[in-house]
């Protein structure tokens, strides 16, 4: 810091310390006060960055307070990983601390000189005799002025520190010129606040024209600018004593200086340092809503020059580094890092007291494990027991050609137990690894040990290593149990190989036939013709399919047969003859909680429609009929993907039947794609994809006319309109983001960006790695690559270039595909591997600051996400089982959807390693997407 500003803020560190206090913060959310100490650390540096000592330190200290809060929270363990993410890790702010420490050091010689200079002319005022002011008057004129230019400028500035005193005794009108809409979300709790909406604001006006356009409550207050001591003028974020003639503040200024002749004010007319958003950050309490965020600073023709988003390649985090560090984490038990280590208590070696205080802490951390593993091995257990048990009952079925339905859900069950059997091996390493930590810890510090204590700890300890090994042995059991069912299995599949590879030929032949008939339901490509409905499809008993005439419950029609005309403007033959079979199952079950039957590997789509009924917004438009007025017509599948989407969850949402069949969705998704007509099992995620494209195709309109669009346009926003081709669907707005790419070049830092739009993010898994977390994932995606030959515009050769991703336009509701599926290289004939990673995810506060652009961050939208629904893969790529887990908006609770079975599901069991594909939102759940808005 070369520059130093002048001290003006308070006269010693104590004032500084009074300043730096911060509210009782013990309720509020951990993502709230992650994203204020963010917040804060962001304008600690700011201040510094301009010489402003002590503004830095009071916001710095601000921070390392609301650190301490931060670490006092009972979830701050579970979030400590989202915690590094936002604040850095240990190394970070520690330089923090030692630019904390130089501050007031600084500030302290420096508050020591300036009272000893101030005490110095009062000496020397007091001493001088009146002769020797006079005749040197003439002399000291010239530096007089300058200092005066220097006053006045101070003089038109308010800190927020002198407002709250001022406001305590009551002297001052503050004008908040900020909008109407932002002074009614929040406002300063004080009763001399008058609103002045920059809305009304004009230049040119006079003080009697603005009078004019003032309710009469703020008539009221507008009088009081004649008698209060001093009129401060607050807009968002003014820090300067002359802020640019256009901004309102500055308009209101010159109106209240020059064209109000009525009034002589007290003292010149102040500007709030900082403005609201500064004294929201340093008194909350005094403001009505302090969790308001404020808005970013509107762009200028220079923004729409593309970020320079890194301006170096050291700048930019290497993805082999991020892989390096992960692997050598998951393989390893090192000593902890920086990042990641317990803090360990600093002890007070002459203090007996300090170390009885220490081992109570060392007391409670083993009695947190014993609580861990005693949740765990109760689990484990029970699902020890059912695992069994349906082992059992498999064993007599093994034989079979073919399963009944029932025995086919004993199969899945054994899927997901064998899942969850793995899950709790790796969490009882998980534990081996905590104890042996624990232990390396206490051998450090045996020294310091009261002997009662000692006794007590190694008597935990070992009681701990029993029944890890005891639960290690009990695994090694199941693994064997496992392998030897999954040779049965084999031999049981190639049995029934041969008979299924030939009725699966024979039902190809069936459906290639009736597919070429265009009478037969079919739209024709050839003809542009629309053909009679085709009947629908019936559930055999062996889940081979075949279109036979469907049966109709006449008591049930009016909620399950759908004869709907289409909108007036597109008249539609499907629309007004389609009548649909859902098979229902009678029984009152929630809203939302109807399962799905199993049409014979149907389990992918069941787990997706699931997913997708339980988006709120998605949802309520398709039971109120708001899709109807937006269907298009005009594209390959002609409306009728989404008219059976709609009409499905508009029967899941019935509350009325424990399960229906998505006989009509699969039928009509089977004409414009093949791999989901036969019973073959599919990939959740392929499906998902074309799904999502159909709906958006389905659901297309015309947004505005080009001569509306606004300009000039950023990059990423023609890049979006050339994607959308200017039309519109609620599908493009809730699901779909845009990612840039860039490509720096390492020998001359030239920087190529290109945009792509995503409707789901393809994360890969660590090589290797039992356990990851999906920060690890995301930080792999995003991070800096290497690539050769790269032709550089600037160089006009090849060179070696950066590439790099980041987040341009953020979802509303965010997709994350996991990679759990690979080419085996080693296997002679093609085939997949699965990744049985255990990773953890957050079920709230996803925060995806980290990888967005930096005019992404500039909006004013919410970064963080919260997890709503899992699509779960079990068992492996020739045989598995999907199923979903959901959270309800309607009950605000957790449920599995397994196919036709639908049960409450614990919280604490959401995460495990079957998740595949993860569903977050940042909408509440009554919060509308309209069709036409623009991101």
């Amino acid at each position: 810091m070369s520059f130093k500003k002048d001290l003006y803020y308070c006269k010693n560190i104590d004032d500084l310390e009074k300043c730096s206090e911060i509210p009782d913060v013990r309720q509020r959310k951990m993502q709230v006060l992650l994203e204020t100490a963010k917040k804060l650390n962001a304008e600690a540096e700011k201040h510094y960055g301009k010489g402003d000592e002590e503004l830095a330190y009071v916001f710095y200290t601000k921070y390392f307070n609301m650190l301490n809060s931060i670490y006092k929270k009972p979830d701050y363990q579970e979030n400590k990983p989202l915690i590094r993410q936002m604040l850095g890790d240990n190394r970070t702010n520690k330089m923090t601390m030692d630019r904390l420490e130089a501050l007031t050091m600084s500030l302290n010689e420096r508050y020591e000189r300036l009272n000893a200079k101030n005490k110095a002319k009062t000496t020397g005022a007091a001493a001088a005799p009146p002769a020797m002011v006079s005749n040197d008057r003439s002399r000291s004129n010239s530096p007089k002025v300058v200092s005066n230019v220097v006053d006045i400028a101070s003089m038109r500035l308010m800190s927020c520190q002198q407002l709250f005193e001022a406001m305590k005794l009551q002297n001052v009108l503050v004008i908040d010129c900020r909008s109407a809409e932002d002074f009614k979300t929040s406002h300063l709790q004080y009763n001399l606040t008058l609103s002045i909406p920059e809305e009304i604001i004009q230049a040119g006006m006079s003080a009697g024209k603005l009078q004019d356009k003032l309710d009469n409550e703020s008539k009221k207050l507008w009088s009081a600018r004649a008698i209060k001591d001093e009129v401060v003028l607050m807009d968002w974020n003014c820090s300067e004593p002359n802020p640019q003639e256009d901004r309102p503040i500055a308009v209101l200024m010159d109106i209240l200086q020059n064209w109000d002749p009525d009034v002589t004010y007290r003292s010149p007319i102040k500007i709030l340092e900082g403005g609201y958003e500064y004294f929201l950050l340093m008194y909350p309490t005094c403001c009505t809503n302090p969790m308001v965020q404020a808005p970013s600073v509107p762009q200028n023709n220079l923004n729409l020059i593309d970020d320079i988003e890194y301006p170096s390649v050291l700048d930019i985090q290497m993805k082999d580094e991020i892989i390096l560090n992960i692997s050598d984490a998951g393989n390893t038990v090192k000593s902890p890092t920086p990042s990641t280590k317990v803090n360990r208590p600093i002890i007070d070696r002459s203090s007996k007291q300090a170390a009885l205080k220490t081992y109570d802490e060392k007391q409670k951390a083993i009695d947190e494990i014993v609580k861990d593993q005693t949740v765990l091995l109760e689990k484990a257990k029970e699902n020890d027991e059912e695992l069994h048990k349906v082992a059992k009952q498999l064993n007599s079925i093994y034989g079979k050609k073919q399963l009944t339905p029932s025995e086919q859900q004993l199969v899945y069950n054994m899927m997901q137990l064998e899942s969850a059997a793995e899950d709790f091996k790796l969490e009882n390493m998980r534990l081996r690894e905590e104890l042996e930590e624990y232990k390396r810890r206490e051998k450090e510090e045996k020294a310091n040990i009261p002997l009662q204590l000692k006794v007590e700890v190694e008597k935990a300890t070992k009681e701990i290593e029993a029944k890890i090994e005891e639960r290690q042995r009990l695994d090694e059991q199941l693994e064997r149990e496992k392998q030897q069912r999954a040779l049965q299995l084999a031999i049981a599949r190639e049995n029934k190989r041969h008979l299924n590879a030939k009725l699966l030929e024979q039902e190809k032949l069936q459906i290639e036939r009736d597919v070429g008939k265009s009478d037969n339901g079919v739209y024709d490509m050839e003809t542009m013709q629309e053909p009679e409905p085709k009947p629908l499809l019936e559930e055999p008993e062996n889940y081979v399919i075949k279109p036979t005439i469907p049966q109709f419950d006449r008591s049930i029609k009016p909620q399950l047969t759908a004869a709907r005309p289409s909108p007036p403007h597109s008249p539609n033959i499907y629309a007004l003859q389609r009548q649909r079979d859902f098979s229902p199952v009678a029984g009152s079950v929630g809203r939302g909680l109807t399962g799905l039957k199993n049409l014979g590997n149907t389990c992918y789509m069941n787990s997706i429609i699931q997913c997708l009924s339980n988006t709120p917004q998605l949802a309520e438009y398709c039971i109120t009929d708001k899709y109807k007025n937006y269907i298009s017509r005009n594209n390959k599948t002609k409306g009728q993907i989404v008219e059976e989407v709609a009409a499905l969850i508009k029967v899941l949402w019935n509350g009325n039947y424990k399960c229906v069949a998505s006989k009509d969705l699969r039928y009509v998704i089977g004409q414009y794609q093949k791999m989901f007509r036969g019973i073959e099992q599919q990939d959740s995620h392929e499906f998902l994809t074309i799904l999502m494209d159909w709906l958006h195709s389905d659901l297309q309109t015309v947004a505005q006319s080009p001569e509306y669009i606004r300009e000039p346009m950023t990059a990423s926003d023609k890049a979006w309109l050339d994607f959308t081709k200017s039309k519109e669907s609620l599908i493009l707005h809730l699901f779909y983001g845009q990612i840039k790419s860039i490509v720096k070049c390492t020998t001359c830092d030239k920087e190529s960006a290109t945009y792509e739009c995503f409707s789901n993010l393809s994360l890969e898994l660590p090589e290797n790695n039992n356990v990851c977390h999906l920060s690890q994932c995301l930080d792999m995606y995003f991070s800096g690559e290497r690539i050769h030959g790269w032709n550089c515009p600037a160089c006009k050769q090849k060179r070696d270039a950066i590439k790099k991703l980041n987040i341009s336009k953020l979802p509303p509701v965010l997709v994350i595909h996991l990679k759990r599926f690979y080419a085996d290289t080693d296997s002679l004939t093609p085939s997949y591997k699965k990744k049985q990673n255990y990773l953890r995810f957050p079920l709230e506060n996803l925060n995806m600051s980290p990888y967005i652009t930096i005019s992404e961050s500039r909006r004013n939208t919410t970064k963080s996400y919260e997890l709503y629904a899992v699509s779960n893969h079990y068992g492996s790529m020739e045989s598995g089982h999907y199923t979903a887990f959901c959270k309800s908006g309607t009950y605000g609770r957790w449920f599995k959807f397994d196919d036709q079975i639908v049960t409450p599901l614990d919280a604490s069991n959401v995460v495990s390693s079957a998740a595949y594909i993860l569903f977050y939102t940042r909408l509440q759940p009554s919060q509308y997407i309209s069709q036409t808005c623009r991101l």
